[in-house]
């Protein structure tokens, strides 16, 4: 067991938040702390069902994701717009059960992306089997600054 406490996200709704609201909470709860970003999203607790899960008050912020602008370039088929998924982070000691999944289908829904990439810390133990579970398609490992991350990419035309 690693000692984590669960909050469903269905139980939760998501809503864009402000880039202060997002700094604060990444600065806490992130290990890189926060960055700079276009769309901050929010995962905010609706409800409490109770069953093996950590009961919250209503409206408690338990998870927050940032994706950058739209970075465009020209490829065979046309114009591609990629986005970066910067940061998600939820609350110390809180697993969020499909939190990544339901922020990364809100992006799309709202965004309309081509594509959503990412980058992964290798020395850390999920070393991006969180992306590969959502699709992510990992593109190689990357060699920055005396780390290694791993880069995933998520296509959807």
């Amino acid at each position: 067991m690693d000692g984590l406490a669960n909050v469903f996200a269905r139980n939760c709704l998501i809503r864009r938040i402000e880039k202060p609201v997002a700094a604060a909470f990444l600065t806490r709860y992130h290990r890189l702390g926060s960055t700079g970003g276009r769309y901050f999203y929010g995962l905010f607790v609706r409800r409490s069902t109770g069953a093996g899960e950590l009961r919250l008050e209503e409206g408690t912020l338990v998870a927050v994701a940032s994706f950058s602008s739209a970075r465009r370039w020209q490829k065979p088929q046309g114009e591609v717009r990629s986005y970066e998924w910067i940061r998600y982070a939820s609350l110390e000691g809180v697993r969020v059960v499909g939190g990544m999944g339901k922020m990364l289908e809100h992006f799309i829904k709202e965004v309309k992306p081509d594509d959503v990439m990412s980058y992964a810390d290798t020395r850390w133990p999920d070393s991006g089997n969180a992306y590969r579970k959502l699709g992510f398609v990992s593109e190689g490992k990357l060699e920055r600054k005396g780390w290694v991350c791993e880069k995933f990419r998520f296509t959807l035309h």
